[in-house]
């Protein structure tokens, strides 16, 4: 792809006209003529440019379809990242909700319902009935989603674990806070993963990031299985049939499909409604939702665990790929990668400004507020 598209930011009219007959496929499929060109007037226009969507908003930027839905899975192109709508969802149609991935690009599961009244205010039940009615979620990007245990040995270090501090000090030296890169997971040799787990502390102004001992046995390790007779396989607690090599075999597909997608959605909530009951008949009981945690006392971690990974398979429509899970711990970590540059500049905790502890600032209870 030429780099003014999805690069620059903007593009002119007349260059994305050379651009689109200058790409075979798009040619052959939608040949240029004087009746199909983009004008002036018909932004916002949607086109196919290598395989990606890209949308032209009215005042000639790369953008995201604003209150879009999505039949299928389709493959659109955010400023410079491409990113996967899941097929069922819809993009966001509130302003700062899909400008860019940076801020936070949202969706929502809306059922194909055609919402109207994205931005009004809480007043007049529009932001407030879309966050409290639908699922939501959010984009997060992940530059790399695993190492090989060789490039870690490669390093200089008495233990792998000290290899891997180093890897991720020389791979990051000289670069800017938003070219750095942090690994969720380690490739072994047998083909399956390791997570990689990160500390966070904030020293002079900026969040330090620095990885666990992932070698040690008994903390920090992902995949990690239960042993305990009540929580194992069999055991009273573990109905749900999940083994130490299905949880291998779960977390291998996980970090490979971000790797694919260079990024997960992740729940822009606590899931809540999770019925226990029967997990098919009460899959769409699951809430991703504004203002409520009704409905997940007293349900086994296990049953959540397959009532999570049920909900991609019954909550999105037929034949999208996409696919669900509880979080893992890694991703978590991910996530506060991704944010760790946001600073509060109204309150702190003892001096600090950066998240670096998620205990104790979770939605503990139904209120009206952020």
């Amino acid at each position: 792809m030429a780099a003014s598209i999805g690069r620059d930011g903007k593009i002119n009219i007349d260059d994305l006209n050379t651009e689109l007959e200058n790409i075979d496929a798009y040619y052959q499929e939608n040949p240029i003529s004087s009746t199909n060109k983009i004008e002036e007037g018909d932004f916002p226009a949607t086109v196919t440019v290598d395989g990606y969507e890209v949308t032209i908003n009215e005042n000639g930027s790369i953008g995201t379809s604003a209150g879009k839905y999505y039949e299928e899975d389709t493959t659109v192109q955010v400023g410079e990242t491409p990113v996967t709508i899941p097929g069922g969802a819809t993009i966001s149609g509130i302003e700062g909700e899909y400008e860019n991935i940076d801020d936070g690009l949202v969706i929502y599961i809306t059922n194909g319902d055609t919402i109207t009244d994205w931005n009004a205010d809480e007043d007049t039940n529009g932001i407030k009935d879309v966050q409290e009615n639908y699922d939501q979620f959010v984009w997060v990007p992940v530059k790399t989603a695993y190492i090989t245990e060789t490039e870690i040995e490669s390093q200089t270090g008495s233990t792998n674990y000290e290899k891997l501090q180093n890897y991720i000090t020389e791979t990051n030296t000289g670069k800017t806070e938003s070219e750095q890169i942090y690994p969720m997971a380690i490739q072994l040799s047998d083909g399956t993963y390791k997570g990689i787990l990160y500390n966070f502390t904030e020293e002079g102004g900026v969040v330090k990031v620095t990885p666990k001992d992932y070698t040690t046995e008994d903390d920090y390790r992902e995949p990690a299985f239960l042993t305990n007779s009540d929580w194992a396989d069999g055991g009273s607690n573990n109905n749900v049939g999940i083994t130490e090599d299905s949880l291998k075999a779960e977390y291998k597909e996980m970090v490979e499909k971000v790797n694919l997608n260079k990024g997960f959605w992740v729940g822009r909530y606590e899931t809540s409604h999770m019925v226990d009951d029967n997990i098919q008949d009460n899959i769409n009981e699951i809430k991703v939702i504004k203002g409520t945690t009704e409905g997940i006392n007293n349900v086994q971690w296990y049953r959540m665990y397959a009532q999570q990974k049920s909900y991609s398979s019954l909550g999105l429509n037929s034949g999208s790929t996409i696919t669900s899970s509880m979080i893992w711990g890694s991703q978590w970590d991910q996530i506060m990668i991704w944010m760790k540059e946001i600073k509060n500049t109204v309150n702190s905790t003892n001096g600090q400004y950066y998240v670096t502890n998620a205990v104790g600032i979770g939605n503990y209870g139904v209120s009206g507020e952020d």
